[in-house]
């Protein structure tokens, strides 16, 4: 998996460089790059409390339309989980965005039964107000039709709040609410929860520096949804 990740970076660079777009192309090409002490997919620890390196490409087009792949380092499904997504994006004239698109969960490795794999599609929307701190909301839903594990319909609420601290700082705030109906991996009764995470960062040049505290209901699952969280990023 180290591997794997050094290699993803050095594409990362050698993409941007060689794409790097004019200022007035419709196209733009990113990538990103990150280490984090814990890898939490909506509250749960999906590395059993360990570290991850994770790592994302993304194309955007001026037309709002967008693709893009992630990965990162997991502690089942024989250790790697890659994210495929495409959709759309914009901004209405009053200043709200909105974000609609699908996202394909991968396990390449797995052949587990019942099929890890899965499918959702999802829709968000934001908006930052003027004035002291920028506060920024946001309100998003995502749904599958067959969950990780074969487990049925899913859906999962989440809303957040963004906040500009003096000398460069972010606060957030987060809270989301996963649903599932429960079939092949956890039953008839399904399970559902609510987490929340509440975060600071930091900009430091090319380095975004964060930390988050993160924790859940009792029906999430104990330890694994509770976790001091930090993270070491960079954008190119």
């Amino acid at each position: 998996m180290r591997k794997l990740m050094t290699k993803l970076g050095v594409l990362i660079l050698a993409v941007c460089s060689a794409n790097a777009p004019a200022e007035d192309s419709p196209h733009q090409f990113s990538g990103n790059i990150a280490l984090v002490t814990d890898y939490l997919y909506r509250g749960i620890s999906q590395t059993s409390e360990k570290a991850a390196v994770q790592g994302g490409m993304d194309y955007a087009h001026a037309s709002g339309f967008y693709v893009g792949t992630w990965a990162s380092n997991v502690d089942f499904a024989e250790d790697l989980e890659i994210d495929v997504y495409g959709g759309m994006s914009g901004e209405l004239a009053g200043g709200l965005s909105w974000d609609v698109g699908g996202l394909y969960y991968i396990y390449p490795s797995s052949d587990a039964q019942p099929e890890e794999n899965f499918v959702e599609v999802y829709a968000s929307t934001g908006y930052t107000f003027e004035g002291a701190l920028e506060p920024s909301v946001s309100a998003g839903i995502a749904y599958s039709p067959d969950f990780f594990g074969e487990d049925g319909d899913a859906v999962y609420l989440n809303g957040g709040l963004d906040l500009s601290l003096p000398h460069g700082f972010g606060l957030s705030f987060y809270v989301g609410w996963q649903d599932v109906e429960g079939d092949q991996t956890t039953g008839p009764a399904g399970f559902n929860y609510t987490h929340y995470s509440i975060g600071i960062s930091k900009a430091l040049g090319p380095l975004s520096l964060s930390a988050s505290w993160n924790d859940a209901d009792n029906d999430c699952g104990g330890e694994i949804c509770e976790a001091l969280v930090g993270t070491i990023s960079m954008s190119f």
